[in-house]
């Protein structure tokens, strides 16, 4: 079921979507590394914070100018 819901949200030319993903299985997350591979997904990313400042990446976030998601590295 993920497959199918994934291959017709994510090839779309025309949306972004905000999306967080976990694989459950192996054969997801060797799926996902192929889309990569294949230059078929692409991420995001807007900024990256350690956790020392991840109130300044909430006050990011919630500000509203991220151009994609914000990493606070642990």
């Amino acid at each position: 079921m993920y497959t199918y819901v994934w291959k017709k949200l994510a090839f779309s030319k025309t949306q972004l979507l905000p999306l967080i993903f976990i694989p459950k299985e192996d054969k997801e997350l060797k799926l996902l590394v192929n889309l990569v591979k294949e230059g078929k997904l692409k991420t995001m990313f807007d900024s990256k914070y350690p956790l020392s400042k991840a109130q300044d990446a909430w006050a990011k976030s919630l500000d509203g100018h991220a151009t994609g998601k914000i990493i606070v590295e642990i």
